[in-house]
């Protein structure tokens, strides 16, 4: 089941500070940019690998990260004093959207940088983030995994929880309540593509099943340079899916 905007249901950490999982919607997106900025873009194992600093951003990155808060599908972690702890930032996916993605990747497949090393923009950087899921969510086949009249399907963009909330569970509660909204939207499939190991091996945990893996080893530049050197574990960006 889901409930309206405004609506929420309420957990408790273990520590006894207290939070609540609410519907997050294009009005919160302020309090999400903010967040991210704070907790997700230079913590996330691309963007680290790729030299993106604490603090530092791009409208593109920012504009590509939110582009389907409008949908009112995404959820949140909101603390007792108001503060967002955790998010997870959800969109949908059609047949047709996916389709020219994998275009668009086909007619970028070979604009490969020449020294990922003199990428030193925030934009340059980012587009290197953007090519690799592209290319990704192109191997992935999503639509592959569903009969040819499903036409859409419910997407996990990003899924970050403040640091110092980590371990209690927080999302694994926002993956719950997303896969609810996602039911109750009679969505068939959800998608999660999963660039760090810790985000893997928590939906690996909630029964999602892993359909397509692309080593961080095999995404060079044309001198042969990992084009994101990510420290262990993070070896690869998977693709999950979990079926409804």
């Amino acid at each position: 089941m889901s409930w309206p905007s405004g609506q929420h249901r309420q957990a408790e950490a273990t520590d006894k500070r207290t939070y609540e999982i609410v519907r997050l919607g294009g009005k919160d997106r302020p309090m999400v940019t903010a967040f991210l900025r704070k907790f997700f873009y230079h913590d996330e194992p691309l963007n680290v690998a790729i030299g993106m600093q604490p603090g530092q951003s791009s409208p593109a990155l920012e504009d590509f990260s939110l582009s389907t808060l409008h949908e009112g599908i995404s959820v949140g972690a909101i603390a007792s004093d108001g503060t967002l702890v955790g998010v997870c930032v959800n969109g949908t996916l059609s047949r047709e959207e996916d389709e020219e993605g994998r275009r668009e990747w086909l007619k970028e497949a070979d604009d490969v940088p020449e020294d990922v090393t003199t990428l030193k923009r925030p934009e340059e950087q980012f587009n290197q983030v953007r090519r690799l899921l592209m290319r990704t969510s192109a191997q992935g086949n999503v639509f592959a995994q569903v009969p040819a009249d499903v036409d859409k399907i419910f997407d996990i963009f990003i899924l970050s929880v403040d640091g110092s909330w980590r371990g209690k569970g927080i999302a694994k509660k926002l993956l719950d309540q997303s896969r609810e909204i996602a039911q109750s939207e009679q969505h068939r499939l959800m998608r999660v593509i999963c660039t760090s190991y810790v985000s893997a091996l928590i939906v690996s945990r909630l029964g999602y099943r892993c359909i397509d893996r692309l080593d961080y080893n095999d995404v060079v530049d044309r001198k042969g340079q990992r084009i994101f050197p990510t420290p262990p574990p993070h070896d690869a960006a998977k693709t999950y899916v979990l079926d409804l």
